[in-house]
Order: C-alpha cells, then structure tokens, then sequence
C-alpha cells in the first residue's frame, strides 16, 4: 500500500494521506500489519542515521536512529470527520508519547518530524513551534483505511463493548423473544421481510419499509445491537415514530438512528468521489418532516463526533437515551451524537427495511418516569 501526504505541520501535527481506489479495497491488509512511527528527522545526516527520499523528489532526509516512537505511545485513536465529509484519524499520545513529542519539537525547531507508516515516508514538515498532545492524520484515505489504522493504534479489538462497556442490561425489559416476532406488528413490508433463525431477528431488507412496536414508548432507554450482512447496507431504528405510512411513503414520520454499512459512502459516490462519511456511524434526524434540533448539525442531521460502526458481518451495539425531547445516542460503548427538542415525544418504536440484509439482537428496554409532555406532542395511537 502506498502512503503519501501533501499537507505539512502546524500548532498540532497534521497529515494528509492519499490513497487509490485499489487501496482502499485492499482486504488483505489487516491491522496488525499496520506500524506508524514518528521520528525525528533532519536535513543533515546524524551519525548512523538512515537516509530515506521523500515523496513526489522533495529530497532525501534522515532519520534520527534513536529519537522514534511508534503506536505504544498512542492512549487512543478515534475515526472522525473533516468539514469536508472525508474520514480522518484523531490521535492523542499517552504521557510518555506527550512528553516525547513536546521536548523533541521543543528541542529542535527548525528540524523535522517525519511520520511513517510501514516505513514508508510521509511528508516530513519542518518543526516551527512545539507540539502538544494531540495530532490528526488526514487526507485521501477511505473508511475502510481509516477504521484499519485506528485499529492498529488502538492496539486492541476496535469498538468492541467489551472494551468500551455499555451499560448494563440488568432491569431491562426484552422486546424480542429470540423465537418469533411477539410484540411487533409489520407495517408495510412482505410477509417474508422479517423471521427468525438462530435467535436472530433477520431482516432481508425489501420491499422498503417497518416493522413497528405494538406499544408507544416515552422516555425510555434503547438498547439494540445490529449488524449489516452485505457492505453498503442501509436501516436504521425509529423512536418515537407514527408508526403508520402515510399513502405514497415507504417509511414513518419518527426520530430515526441511522444504521448505515461502511462502504455505504463508496456505492453512493458525490460528483465522483465518496460521499460525506457522516452518514455512516449513527446520525439522527426527524424523518417524514419531524422538527428536531441538531446538537452536532450536518444540515438538519446530527453527525456522530466519532465515527465508530463496525463494517459488514460485524455487530454493532446502540444504546439511545431518549428523554423529554433528546436523543442521545451511544455507539459500541462511547456517546458520540444527539439532537433535542423533538417535535415528538411520545410513539412506536420501528425498525427499517431499506434493500439489504441486516440482523438485530439483544433489542431490550427501560422505561423512565414520564416527563411534561403536551398532547400535541404524542404520535396518534394505533388500534390493534
């Protein structure tokens, strides 16, 4: 794989990475494949130095042989989002990587920093000031790459509850059995849209369109887990929806949490390049003209801080907080989103049909108290 950046330095690191297509489908390439370094570098050797060209015939450089660090330095990485809709890599150093990348910045300004991933240089800009805690890798890498390389910075099972633990599921009320569809009433879809194998709730994916909840749901805590079985796969999980179609709709009015695959953004490109990676881990919005209020905007959506879905075949794990009007919304085990002052406050829970399989487990619940909710603000109840 190849790496380059075009991006230099400023008051915290920043890099940009540029990746090919092929790239970006590259299965083979794993996380524990994955070594990034940091090294101070210079224009003139150091004794037993390694010299090494840079990208694109910017020159030859050379690497400190001792002054390096790799991810074991790294407390965290995280998936985020530029404003341009691009993934990008957050990383914040432990406090021996801080302290190394503050007093080597601090100590030779006028050098350079040079970054590699599997000793491949990147961009290696001159130290202008010292440097904190924080850096961020950017650029032309997809989500799948992004997703890789914080896994191999993270040095440890990405996402995964065990690690990140939700809350626990003790005193919640199960709204599915594991043995037949008990609780939910198929609005809109095939008779064969929704069954159940394995203690599995499958969802096939078509025609588009609900199942929903027998009962409406005020506040409440949702906890579902949910993974898609083909890459690109859309659903998502209403709350507080209607809970009925209106003629010429395939889907509610209702608060929805997006539940979007990975490559998602590559099989629906933008002008020719994937569309904005906001979409893919978990954003809310009121859908069917519900009124809502985004706490981290992407126009009337709220888009996850972090981007923390796992991909195809991979469960993911949602627990939504929904009191008074606000959703919270937490992703494998970290809150990430929320919007508020939903027009709606009370209504049926739904889960979505959207063209491709997806499986849901562990659907479970907790009822809070009641706030002051108007009647206007009460989706209309459906006769059974």
């Amino acid at each position: 794989m190849n790496w380059k950046t075009i991006y230099s330095l400023a008051a915290i690191l920043t890099l940009t990475l540029a990746g090919s297509q092929a790239d970006a489908q590259d299965n083979n390439l794993r996380p524990s494949d994955i070594k990034v370094e940091f090294c101070l570098a210079s224009d003139e050797p150091y004794p037993e130095s390694t010299s090494i060209e840079l990208p694109d015939g910017q020159g030859t450089i050379h690497l400190h042989p001792n002054q390096r660090i790799d991810q074991r330095y790294i407390d965290r990485a995280a998936v985020v989002c530029t404003e341009q809709g691009t993934p990008a890599i957050s990383i914040l150093f432990n406090d021996d990587g801080a302290k190394w990348v503050e007093k080597t910045t601090s100590d030779n300004i006028g050098k350079r920093i040079a970054v590699l991933i599997n000793q491949e240089i990147l961009q290696a800009p001159k130290i202008v000031s010292p440097i904190g805690r924080r850096a961020m890798i950017q650029g032309g890498f997809s989500i799948q790459q992004a997703v890789q390389i914080a896994l191999a910075l993270n040095r440890e099972e990405r996402f995964d509850a065990k690690t990140n633990p939700s809350i626990t599921l003790d005193g919640f009320k199960s709204l599915f059995n594991g043995k037949d569809l008990s609780g939910w009433t198929n609005v809109n879809t095939a008779e064969d849209t929704w069954s159940v194998k394995d203690g599995l709730l499958v969802c096939k994916g078509l025609p588009i369109g609900v199942m929903r909840s027998n009962h409406q749901y005020e506040n409440f805590i949702l906890h579902i887990e949910w993974r898609h079985m083909n890459p690109g796969g859309n659903s998502g999980v209403f709350v507080w929806s209607e809970g009925a179609v209106p003629a010429g709709k395939q889907l509610p009015k209702g608060m929805e949490v997006q539940m979007l695959e990975l490559d998602w953004v590559n099989q629906h490109p933008r002008g020719g390049n994937p569309n904005h990676v906001g979409y893919v881990s978990g954003e809310l919005f009121g859908a069917g003209g519900l009124e809502a209020i985004a706490d981290n905007p992407r126009g009337r959506r709220s888009m996850s801080k972090e981007l923390r879905c796992n991909g195809a075949g991979e469960w993911n794990s949602y627990d939504v907080v929904c009191v008074d009007g606000t959703v919270k919304l937490s992703i494998n085990g970290v809150f990430v989103n929320s919007i508020r002052e939903s027009e709606v406050r009370r209504g049926y829970l739904c889960l979505e049909s959207e063209g491709s399989e997806i499986h849901f487990r562990n659907i479970k619940i907790m009822e809070l108290p009641s706030g002051l909710i108007d009647p206007s603000q009460q989706a209309n109840l459906i006769a059974e």
